[in-house]
């Protein structure tokens, strides 16, 4: 279940890479989950440093890093 769960969390990185807005229903779907984990989700990697914006009922988008900054 844990491993089910990061492989999830994943997932929704890898849909938000493309840094277009997309939104908590269209993320459900693609993992089969209801919106309230997408949220819960989105709350995890937050916490865990992954630069997402965005807000329930808005849509989600992964940040840009600025030009010039290095990985890490």
């Amino acid at each position: 279940m844990a491993y089910q769960r990061a492989a999830n969390r994943q997932e929704v990185l890898a849909a938000l890479s493309d840094h277009e807005v997309t939104t908590a229903p269209k993320l459900a779907a693609r993992l089969n989950v209801c919106e309230r984990t997408i949220h819960r989700y989105i709350k995890e990697l937050r916490a865990a440093g992954a630069p997402i914006r965005g807000e329930a009922g808005m849509g989600f988008q992964l940040r840009r890093k600025p030009e010039g900054v290095a990985n890490g």
